[in-house]
């Protein structure tokens, strides 16, 4: 049996909450762009969409996903004066973490906005099947959340009068300049439960933020991680954790889960899986190229030093006195799976010292204290890390997936590490969870990649004004200085969105191309086609009248062709969703 349905059976008594009541709710999404994700309160990422079959949607509104499970794990040396010194623990098919507050969500326009998509998502209903009373137990979940938003636990807000507390009719919470955010606060108090580990006295803040689907900004969900050396009772002053590492693990299923392959970019900081060709039999369903995904650390874990010619970014602003611990911020990228060569680590007390390996940049078995490298077919053992598949998969140049294991059931691991903490520290990480979806799978992965690299711009630009102080709303956000995608050929997003009967699409041309603007339905069957004809150079707006269609989610794709270009068609051509409410 595939270990990770093996083991979603026996975590199911303890991990599977209803999403039949949104008031306080166990878990909820990030749902206001074209990828979501599921999340709980204790940091699990349950699988949900589509009767259990992935973690989340891409694109939202097509029921299928690129990702089964994921989470945040991480494992050190604990000198606390008691055994075992290699703990290992987190989030994967199991959970070891219980929740200390309740999960918050917020969106700045709640109360104005159009929440039938937002209800559809978290009841898993079909857009039309939506009621008034699931629109409104939304928004009253939202207004408690907005009214109780844990500012003085570290949940983050803008403070619009300066006052340095948060009050819920003046301020907004949540990351400024975001549109939705999540924020969960847990400990790992029930480390033994998923693999037989103590617990080291952590607790882990996660904030999870999205933005409306503009451009690239729709394809990418941000998440901070702060994991706070809190101690057990029983830990003596100078306790610390040494060669700690944190870990984004997911089971990556890029629609159908067993044909995949993983890849990383060392330059990007990123770990990333596609599918091994251009059909997939979920995603061919809906009429869909197969998409990619992966996981870029955009930030690093710093330290205190005191030296004011040091400077790092800590929750979202550069701070001096702080250094980076790593050189890179992704310091290993490892996969393995389900009959692959490289298995699943046991669920057993043995599983955290093969995970601690991996973490570690070596095999998994024999296990720690056992390091034996990689095989140099796949792995590029370097001074900034351990790297697994650094290859180009578009050229099919450097080390790729295929050439050990054939497509499968692909798990990753994007590591950080390694770094001592002492009592009180606290390690802090963000992460961007980016997806693209090209006109051939390989040409998925270079989307994948630009909205990864997007990401790492806005977040950039978003610290410089949080550190500046500058105002940053949703209707004044930082990525206004992001160009707007390759080779400035621009797809917009229609407006008005939702919309009734009518909507408009515009779109730009770099230079003069043949354009084709075709609306699909959710079951990827032709609508309309907009436009099929030779454009010169300029900015182009076509009307979608929809009045005999039914209420739903549509898509638009535009591509451009021209001479310049035959050679580059992946770069040419974009996907965009569109609701249709009546």
């Amino acid at each position: 049996m595939n270990i990770k349905y093996c083991s979603k059976f026996l975590a199911v008594s303890f991990l599977i909450f209803s999403q039949a009541n949104a008031q306080n709710p166990k878990q909820s999404l990030i749902d206001v762009g074209n990828i979501t994700t599921w999340v709980a309160n204790n940091g699990f990422h349950d699988w949900v969409v589509d009767s259990s079959n992935w973690n989340g949607a891409y694109p939202n509104g097509v029921n299928a996903g690129v990702i089964f499970s994921e989470g945040i794990l991480w494992g050190g040396l604990v000198n606390d004066g008691q055994l075992p010194l290699v703990r290992v623990n987190g989030n994967n098919y199991g959970s070891g973490c219980s929740p200390i507050t309740r999960l918050y969500r917020v969106r700045y326009d709640y109360s104005t906005a159009d929440l039938t998509l937002d209800a559809a998502d978290f009841f898993n209903k079909d857009i039309s099947q939506v009621s008034t009373e699931d629109i409104d137990e939304i928004k009253t979940q939202y207004k408690k959340d907005w009214d109780e938003w844990p500012a003085n636990k570290g949940a983050p807000f803008y403070d619009k009068n300066k006052d340095g507390k948060y009050e819920p009719g003046i301020d907004i919470p949540g990351v400024p300049g975001a549109v939705q955010t999540i924020w969960i606060d847990y400990n790992d108090s029930l480390s033994n439960e998923l693999y037989g580990s103590q617990p080291i006295g952590l607790e882990i803040q996660e904030t999870y933020w999205g933005y409306y689907p503009t451009d690239s900004l729709g394809n990418f969900i941000f998440k901070k991680v702060d994991i706070i050396y809190k101690g057990l009772p029983f830990s003596p002053p100078n306790a610390k954790i040494d060669s700690m590492y944190i870990v984004q693990w997911s089971d990556t299923d890029i629609g159908y889960g067993v044909d995949d392959f993983a890849g990383c970019d060392t330059t990007l900081n990123l770990g990333f899986a596609y599918n091994a060709g251009n059909l997939d039999k979920i995603y061919s369903n809906f009429g869909l190229i197969p998409p990619a995904v992966g996981y870029s650390f955009i930030q690093g874990v710093s330290e205190n030093t005191g030296n004011p010619n040091d400077s790092a970014i800590f929750n979202f602003k550069w701070k001096k006195g702080r250094k980076y611990v790593n050189r890179k911020n992704l310091s290993s990228f490892i996969y393995f799976g389900s009959g692959a060569t490289w298995a699943d680590p046991d669920f057993s007390p043995n599983g955290k010292l093969q995970f601690y390996n991996l973490m570690r940049g070596y095999l998994p078995r024999p296990s720690y204290p056992a390091a034996i490298t990689f095989p140099s077919s796949v792995a590029d053992y370097t001074s900034n890390g351990v790297y697994l598949l650094d290859g180009n998969p578009l050229t099919q140049t450097g080390k790729i997936d295929g050439n050990v294991d054939g497509p499968g059931d692909r798990r990753i691991m994007m590591v950080t590490g390694p770094f001592n903490l002492k009592l009180g520290d606290t390690a802090e990480v963000v992460i961007a969870l980016a997806g693209g979806i090209g006109n051939n799978h390989l040409a998925s992965v270079s989307y994948m990649k630009q909205n990864a690299s997007y990401a790492s711009l806005l977040f950039n630009a978003f610290v410089s004004a949080m550190t500046s102080g500058q105002v940053l709303t949703p209707n004044n956000p930082p990525h206004q200085k992001i160009p707007e995608g390759p080779n400035n050929y621009i797809l917009r997003q229609n407006y008005p969105n939702p919309f009734n009967s009518a909507t408009v699409i515009s779109y730009s041309l770099a230079k003069s191309a043949h354009v084709k603007l075709i609306v699909y339905d959710v079951l990827g069957r032709i609508v309309k086609t907009l436009v099929d004809e030779y454009k010169v150079a300029g900015n182009y707006e076509a009307v979608f009248n929809a009045e005999s269609l039914p209420s739903g989610v549509y898509f638009y794709k535009i591509s451009f062709d021209n001479e310049d270009n035959k050679l580059a068609s992946d770069k040419l051509y974009k996907v965009k969703k569109m609701i249709l409410l009546k």
